[in-house]
């Protein structure tokens, strides 16, 4: 569990520290002020870096992620992941690199940083005398390019305390070197819950993982915060939603609910507990890593909302889960606070995001760090934190 957090020249948190989290974290702060970037950044740290993890973050953003065979001749077209670095360039020097991590920890820190790197074939001989090759690479520093011989290729390097994972190559043909097992098995759980609806198959599959386990009753719970008949869910093949462009059967959430002889389907039954489902599946996904939710309050009416932060407190202590929510919602914030307030066994934190007003810091994100006795403090006094 992270114990504070730094993001480095991560889109536009270029220099951006954490001093404190908690297990419980909720992220508010106005439009355009990096919570969902610092969600992205923890997705990141989580994964490692690893390409198809980057792959599907720029997506996510119509950026680019993939150099196309009639742009590789071309020495001015942008490169796949430049809009990750602050400035949406990469750096012109090689110390700047994207850093995230614990604050307290350096050794804990993941950097990305853009190198330029050369390949050289060389000879082995073995013991019995054969004659092999190997590929020995070498980087290239910055301010030695004019002077370097031969073809270069720009990579991303991924490293972690003293763990070096294999590169992305950028401007050629190649994508990232196969990673070992070794390094996947450093991998932290992650589970994400967007703004946007999660698919029926994708909490199809969450459920699966669950079923006829302690952690089905965990569900059963969660959604009878806001249908108490609430009895069972099933999800099944939807066969209307079969056709020749999608010829594999999708499948549909249905609920018992016990003042209903037959089943109901789940979309029928409002927003809210679509919402409920969506986060009590992935936070049992999450187990031993983090939970990241963007927009906790979407769905959720505020009458509901803090027995929604009750089963988070819960089942994060249990399952030993670090969560990071965001929101707008002053509803939202002051739910969680009457939580955090009265839960002494589980540390929920409070951090604001905002532009900071000292003329040294020339505008840059700062973090606003509130924990239980500031945050009973706020809600006592009215005070606006968002």
């Amino acid at each position: 569990m992270l114990d504070s957090l730094l993001i480095n020249n991560f889109r536009l948190l270029e220099n951006f520290e954490v001093s404190r989290l908690g297990r419980i974290n909720l992220i508010v702060g106005k439009n355009n002020t990096g919570k969902s970037t610092v969600l992205e950044a923890l997705r990141i740290y989580a994964g490692n870096g690893q390409r198809e993890l980057l792959d599907s973050i720029s997506a996510e953003h119509d950026e680019k992620y993939r150099v196309k065979e009639t742009e590789r001749a071309e020495p001015d077209s942008p490169l796949p992941f430049q809009d990750f670095f602050t400035g949406r360039c990469f750096p012109a020097d090689d110390d700047t690199a994207i850093q995230i991590g614990s604050s307290h920890k350096p050794d804990d820190v993941l950097r990305v940083q853009h190198v330029f790197l050369t390949e050289e074939r060389e000879s082995v001989v073995d013991e019995v005398g054969e004659t092999s090759y190997r590929v020995r690479r070498r980087i290239i520093p910055k301010t030695q390019l004019q002077d370097e011989v031969g073809e270069v290729r720009q990579v991303l390097q991924i490293s972690k305390a003293d763990r070096r994972y294999p590169p992305f190559f950028l401007n050629s043909g190649y994508s990232r070197l196969r990673m070992s097992a070794s390094d996947a098995a450093n991998f932290i759980p992650c589970s994400v819950i967007p703004t946007q609806i999660i698919s029926p198959d994708e909490l199809a599959d969450e459920w699966d993982k669950i079923v006829l386990t302690e952690y089905e009753d965990v569900v059963k719970q969660a959604m009878r915060i806001i249908a108490p008949e609430f009895e069972n869910l099933y999800f099944v093949r939807n066969e209307e939603g079969r056709s020749a462009a999608r010829p594999t059967f999708q499948r549909s959430a249905k609920v018992k609910l016990s003042d209903m002889a037959r089943p109901v389907p789940l979309n029928s039954m409002g927003d809210g507990m679509l919402r409920i489902l969506q986060l009590v599946l992935k936070l049992l996904s999450a187990k031993g890593g983090f939970l990241l939710i963007d927009e906790f309050e979407n769905g959720l009416h505020y009458s509901v909302q803090e027995k929604v932060w009750t089963l988070l407190f819960d089942t994060a202590k249990k399952l030993d889960i670090q969560i990071f929510a965001t929101t707008h919602s002053w509803d939202c914030i002051e739910s969680f606070t009457k939580v955090a307030v009265a839960r002494k066994d589980v540390d929920g934190v409070l951090f604001r995001m905002g532009r900071s007003v000292r003329t040294s810091d020339n505008g840059r994100m700062i973090a606003t760090v509130f924990d239980k006795v500031a945050l009973a403090n706020i809600t006592q006094a009215d005070v606006e934190v968002r």
